[in-house]
């Protein structure tokens, strides 16, 4: 068992009782805008944001992980170290190559993961008010349902 199984697996009621204390307020919350009266528009919400550039460590971290893992299994260094030969130069073409797979995950990988993240929460939260915009006694229902499946265990009356 891998380690986040393991805690998924200890912390999984803390973790569900904050989801569905979640679910709970966004209904609450949806079903409120639509009792005060107001139309439904589309609205384009981002609440990820990027990591700013100063946070070097998580940059170096997330590189180390993802690009250097792969280009360290390829055995890529090995064939750059076997090409140039010297320890020195061998060195500086891993520090200059690091700096750019850095930049490459600043500049590209880390920004279109966010925007792809927002756009499915945006796409999510949308579609979610339009349901409740449009049903709202399934908000209703819904929000009843979470409240009996939380609580059916401590309503059951016990012998």
């Amino acid at each position: 068992m891998t380690w986040y199984q393991k805690t998924l697996k200890k912390c999984g009621k803390e973790i569900l009782t904050g989801a569905i204390f979640s679910i709970i307020c966004t209904l609450a919350f949806f079903l409120w805008i639509y009792g005060m009266g107001k139309t439904f528009t589309w609205t384009d919400i981002s609440p990820i944001d990027p990591p700013s550039i100063f946070v070097r460590i998580f940059y170096s971290a997330l590189t180390f992980v993802t690009l250097g893992a792969f280009l360290y299994k390829i055995k890529f260094y090995q064939g750059l170290y076997r090409i140039l030969g010297n320890w020195q130069s061998f060195k500086e073409a891993k520090a200059i190559i690091w700096v750019l797979l850095m930049g490459t995950m600043f500049f590209i990988i880390v920004p279109l993961v966010v925007d792809i993240l927002n756009g499915i929460l945006s796409i999510t939260y949308n579609l979610f008010a339009l349901a409740l915009y449009a049903f709202p006694p399934v908000g209703i229902s819904v929000i009843l349902f979470v409240f009996y499946f939380y609580f059916k265990k401590q309503l059951v009356l016990k012998p």
